[in-house]
């Protein structure tokens, strides 16, 4: 049985859905109440960043016991490297929107690598660092929170604000710094 809104709803089980994705953005402004209430019992929330002009599907964290249903994705853990360079990525959304910049933020692989060694031990093994942020970087772009635009330059994209709270940045780079400083004198 076809509803209105199917169109939206298979968009959004496929992944995360843009503006620019007119007839299905239309679609699913025009029957996001409905969208909302068809996924609810599976526990699932719509998420919706309109004036970034991107939704998505999220499981709905409930506790432990308030929750008996399986979540439909598990949640994968990313390694130090990984939620790092997102924290970094995230933050550097920020100083650009507060610089009010243009919509579209860019940055260099070089730039990345500076930034991220600041919290990584000093190592005798200079190559065998940068390839580690490079895989930690295309990892990255395999998630979809940069675009490779170029050999050198990347392009964040606006969906990782969804994902990233700008809240927890400097405290969570904060704890980054304090880890990083505990595995220098334990390497």
């Amino acid at each position: 049985m076809q509803k209105e809104y199917s169109l939206s709803l298979i968009a959004l089980l496929k992944g995360i859905v843009y503006d620019h994705q007119r007839e299905v953005w239309e679609n699913l402004s025009e029957y996001e109440h409905d969208i909302k209430k068809y996924f609810l019992p599976l526990g699932l929330e719509l998420y919706i960043n309109k004036s970034e002009g991107f939704c998505f599907l999220r499981q709905i964290d409930w506790n432990e016991e308030e929750n008996l249903l399986p979540r439909l994705a598990e949640k994968r853990p990313l390694n130090f490297l990984n939620s790092l360079l997102c924290i970094m990525l995230r933050k550097h959304l920020l100083e650009r929107d507060a610089q009010g910049g243009s919509v579209r933020t860019t940055i260099t692989e070089q730039e990345i690598i500076n930034r991220i060694k600041v919290f990584l031990p000093v190592s005798s093994d200079e190559a065998k660092q940068q390839e580690k942020i490079t895989t930690a970087i295309n990892k990255i772009v395999e998630i979809g929170f940069l675009r490779k635009l170029n050999d050198q330059e990347y392009e964040i994209h606006r969906i990782i604000k969804g994902f990233v709270n700008a809240d927890v940045i400097d405290e969570a780079l904060k704890k980054m710094h304090q880890y990083a400083a505990e595995r220098k004198t334990t390497d």
